[in-house]
């Protein structure tokens, strides 16, 4: 719709006006017409009925003047009844057109006077109110659409000799007698009236108020739209016309005032002003970009410095990193190797040996609880140094979680016995062999329980659970511990680098800071999550998610 001009718009609009009053003006003055047409048959009707019953009035008034000579010598009644004459009468009237008149009752002695199903309906009417005056309605009859028009017939005073009481008693045409009163409903008079000279009429009448209405409208349609291309469109092209000499460049660009309307003379003004501040800002605009090339190249100019002194400072930044992370692992080579000796040896004399009494037996258990302390320190050290290094790269295999969990235990147990905490986990059986890799999920469950053991008090609880949850295809690995829990607080920051809950200096639990920054790392880059549920003084539970089959973008 936005790319249809508004010309056609217009055009389009009008067609449709004109449709939809054509079409209203066809059913109002098809409506009208019959309304009118029935209203003009009922007169009709009215008035013939008038006659008709103004004409067995009279009949029925002189009727005994027609008995005092209608009779044979032998007293056979043999003259002119009412109703005979009354029918005559209503053929006499009808007999140059084509109309149909019958006189109609239910049981009538005629059996051609008998009712068909309307006019049943109109004596049951007639009979039901008498107040009723006339029954009408454009019908059915003998398969045409036909006006149909029935009038009461009351009985007269006159008529009672034929047709009044006492019921059953004949009368003197040898008919019994209908025991009926003065004013009662006799019948009614049917008047049949076509329609097609009046449908022929209304058709011709129709068409042509529908052809001067329409030729009516589609006048005032035609000015209205002259009008609307005289007041608006041509204005709105020649703002057109001027925006376009605008858009290529042509800035010496006034429109001259319309007699369209204020309105559009308004626009134009504030048109040719626009274009007079387009103007003015395009002959400035050269010396701008003079300016503003000048600024340019010596901005440029300083941005090559700045990158030249960032390159050269990425540069050592980069020899930096290399020298730390030789150094790190360096160091972690030479502290890793006679920690591993400790380790090694104290198992061994433990495993040879009983200790003397009890201080040497803690004195062994010390040894080797520091020395793996410390080595986790070291491996997180260099773990970490490795990241920085761009050094780590994932190893993924087919991982059974029961062996990481063991080989987690044979670090952690020391520890935990060393300060008599109670260290044990739980694999569900129906947890399956995930793609990961080993080294990182031992060393995440390595710091997560190493942390459990540092942080919960003698006597305290380390457990290690390892759950299948096959509805998001996940393993859950959860270390819960009854330590000192972690405040709401801290709880975000304590996966940062070198970030403990308790930063001061004197706090009472030595360590890197590193371990949980690590296991947020490895399990990301597995692509799971690790998160902390914890409360201050009632431990903690750290959970790990991790896919079953990896990241997504590695089963891709």
């Amino acid at each position: 719709m936005g790319n249809i001009k508004l010309k056609t718009k217009f055009a389009g609009l009008i067609i449709v006006l004109i449709a939809v009053s054509l079409v209203a003006n066809l059913a109002w003055t098809s409506e009208n017409k019959r309304a009118q047409m029935e209203n003009e048959l009922r007169e009709k009707g009215m008035v013939l009925t008038q006659q008709m019953d103004a004409v067995w009035e009279f009949m029925a008034s002189n009727q005994d003047r027609l008995e005092q000579i209608s009779y044979t010598d032998d007293g056979v009644y043999q003259g002119l009844h009412c109703a005979i004459a009354g029918r005559s009468i209503g053929q006499l009237f009808t007999s140059q057109s084509s109309y149909t008149t019958r006189f109609v009752n239910f049981n009538p002695r005629n059996q051609a006077d008998e009712p068909d199903a309307f006019e049943a309906r109109a004596l049951d009417a007639f009979y039901a109110d008498p107040a009723c005056r006339e029954f009408y309605e454009i019908a059915q009859y003998q398969g045409e659409e036909v006006f149909r028009y029935l009038a009461p017939m009351r009985i007269e005073k006159n008529c009672l000799d034929c047709h009044g009481e006492p019921a059953g008693e004949i009368d003197v045409t040898g008919y019994a007698k209908e025991g009926w009163r003065s004013g009662d409903v006799g019948g009614a008079i049917s008047i049949v009236i076509p329609l097609d000279v009046y449908m022929d009429n209304e058709k011709s009448a129709v068409v042509q108020d529908v052809i001067f209405f329409g030729g009516m409208l589609v006048a005032c349609l035609v000015i209205m739209y002259l009008a609307l291309t005289y007041l608006v469109t041509r204005p709105l092209s020649k703002i057109q016309a001027g925006v376009e000499r605008i858009q290529t460049g042509d800035l010496d660009v006034e429109l001259a005032h319309t007699e369209s309307s204020r309105e559009m003379n308004t626009l134009m003004t504030e048109f040719n002003e626009m274009a007079h501040e387009l103007a003015g800002i395009y002959s400035n605009l050269e010396a701008q970009v003079q300016v503003r090339t000048a600024q340019l190249a010596e901005a440029n100019a300083v941005l090559e410095r700045q990158r030249a002194q960032l390159e050269e400072a990425n540069g050592r930044l980069r020899d930096e990193n290399r020298y730390k992370f030789e150094f790190l692992a360096m160091m972690s080579h030479e502290l890793r190797t006679p920690l591993t000796s400790i380790i090694a040896f104290t198992e061994l004399l433990n495993r040879n040996s009983e200790p003397a009494d009890e201080k040497e037996a803690e004195t062994r258990r010390e040894i080797e609880a520091n020395s793996r302390a410390l080595l986790l320190m070291i491996n997180d050290i260099l773990e970490m140094s490795r990241l920085d290094a761009g050094r780590i790269e994932m190893n993924r295999e087919t991982v059974d979680l029961g062996d990481i969990a063991g080989m987690v235990q044979a670090v952690v147990q020391p520890l935990a016995n060393r300060k008599n905490i109670a260290f044990a986990y739980e694999i569900d059986p129906d947890v399956p062999l995930i793609t990961a890799d080993f080294e990182k999920l031992r060393h995440v469950l390595e710091n997560l329980c190493g942390n459990a053991v540092k942080f919960t008090p003698e006597g305290g609880d380390v457990r290690l659970s390892i759950s299948w949850h096959p509805e998001c295809g996940q393993v859950w690995l959860r270390v819960a511990d009854t330590g000192i829990g972690i405040a709401k607080k801290d709880q975000r920051r304590i996966f940062d680098r070198f970030v403990q809950a308790d930063s001061s200096a004197s706090r009472r639990y030595n360590g890197t800071g590193l371990g949980l920054s690590l296991a947020k790392e490895y399990a990301e880059m597995h692509g799971g999550t690790i998160s902390v549920e914890s409360e201050l003084g009632h431990g903690s539970v750290f959970a790990v998610r991790i896919p079953v089959d990896g990241p997504t973008e590695a089963r891709a």
